[in-house]
């Protein structure tokens, strides 16, 4: 894992706090089904992938830019479903 490595995961905290808040404030925690609470969950299974894959030695070379790409797209879409109703 390179130096930028800690850098990719901030989007990711970003939106999983971003969805859990919406999940808690705006739904009520009303279901697991909740498509907030999905996407947080699925937030969390993205960046514990690029941990366990950069740990172990096994992320490709330009999966950084991808895995970075995915969680600006998840921070994203956790804005946009904070701003509707």
């Amino acid at each position: 894992m390179t130096n930028t490595s800690t850098i990719i995961l901030a989007p990711f905290i970003f939106a999983f706090l971003v969805f859990v808040l919406r999940f808690y404030n705006r739904e009520h925690a009303a279901s697991a089904a909740n498509p907030s609470f999905l996407l947080a969950i699925a937030t969390v299974v993205i960046a514990g992938a690029y941990l366990i894959l950069g740990v172990t030695g096994l992320l490709p070379p330009y999966a950084t830019i991808g895995f970075g790409i995915v969680g600006l797209i998840l921070l994203a879409t956790a804005i946009l479903r904070m701003f509707m109703i």
